[in-house]
């Protein structure tokens, strides 16, 4: 960092920068806590100062006495809601999902997607498979059932979508109801550890799910029973790819993750869909299809809030999902890959 970008991040209010500020930072690759850290340590050092000097470096009207101001009320306030946030924390004792951050990530990832590839691009991911009104899909990651919903609407299909959080299967079942779907594209809560889903598909798929799988082995037993013969399975993931080019941001991503991952090498996850006896006809790497998702999205984010910026309650959220996916961004393409498997089952 030269010195006239120095002089620019230091110029910030690093205790309570503004949501531009955040977006700038993280997009530029700036540590906002080292450099909160350091503007603090300068703070000190001016207060410590004798007078004339301190008066200089004394803080604007109003910013020490006012402090943050305190978030807004959330008036959609559910009791419901706030139970089902609970039933998921993460390491840290924090629910993984909450109301506050399903909104955020929609207004990072686009409507009714809390992750990279919205709707139409799962639409057009599925088309090889010929879905149409007889046939029928098992969705494992279906999030608020933006995919699921996309789904049925383009291919007149039947999709049942299973959701590891509680709130963000309530959430898209709320919505597929509203919508009138609730039986082409209901979507319901399950935990992939104890999965065992009864009945058969045409497809199954899962998006970015088995690194968060502890016994991937008897979870992959599970999905091949639920695949019907000339049946598939499309599975999206992130992959062991060589090793890491720095364990400090190897580690960074573990860390950041809010469960623990436990992800398999590109090989072992094929391997392991041959020795279900499943044809594998493409093992593809998207990483760099999927950088360039996530960087368009964070580019869309910074216009949007030229325009308008949300309530600090949102702001807190989208800035945990920024901060989950500059340690993503750190790794992919350096130790891990983000790839695509697709595999039929014989007659």
């Amino acid at each position: 960092m030269d010195l006239r970008e120095r002089e620019r991040w230091r110029n910030t209010d690093w205790r309570h920068p503004d949501w531009r500020t955040k977006v700038a930072a993280w997009w530029e690759g700036y540590d906002l806590s080292a450099l909160a850290r350091a503007s603090q340590a300068a703070a000190i050092a001016r207060r410590s100062l004798p007078g004339p000097v301190e008066s200089i470096g004394a803080a604007p009207a109003g910013a020490a006495a006012g402090g943050p101001p305190p978030d807004s009320p959330d008036t959609a306030a559910n009791p419901e809601l706030e139970r089902l946030e609970t039933l998921q924390l993460d390491r840290q004792g924090e629910p993984v999902w909450s109301v506050a951050r399903s909104e955020g990530a929609q207004m990072l990832w686009g409507d009714d997607a809390v992750g990279p590839g919205d709707a139409q691009w799962m639409v057009d991911a599925v088309r090889p498979f010929g879905l149409n009104p007889a046939k029928s899909v098992l969705d494992l990651s279906a999030g608020l059932g933006g995919a699921a919903r996309g789904i049925v609407g383009s291919y007149d299909t039947w999709v049942t979508g299973l959701e590891s959080s509680p709130l963000l299967a309530k959430l898209g079942m709320d919505r597929s109801k509203a919508l009138g779907l609730s039986k082409k594209a209901p979507i319901g809560h399950y935990d992939p550890e104890h999965f065992n889903q009864a009945g058969s598909f045409d497809l199954v798929m899962a998006d970015r799910l088995l690194h968060r799988v502890r016994d991937k082995e008897v979870f992959l037993d599970r999905v091949c029973e639920c695949v019907k013969p000339k049946g598939g399975v499309l599975l999206f993931d992130y992959v062991i790819e060589g090793t890491p080019n720095s364990w400090d941001h190897w580690n960074g991503w573990r860390d950041a993750e809010p469960m623990e991952v436990y992800p398999w090498s590109t090989a072992r996850m094929a391997d392991e869909l041959i020795q279900r006896n499943l044809d594998v006809r493409i093992t593809e790497d998207l990483t760099q299809l999927h950088r360039r998702q996530v960087v368009d999205r964070v580019r869309r984010l910074g216009e949007a809030l030229t325009v308008a910026i949300p309530d600090a309650r949102l702001l807190k959220a989208l800035g945990r999902e920024l901060a989950l996916w500059w340690a993503r961004l750190r790794v992919l393409g350096n130790g891990l890959r983000f790839c695509r498997y697709v595999a039929m089952r014989p007659a």
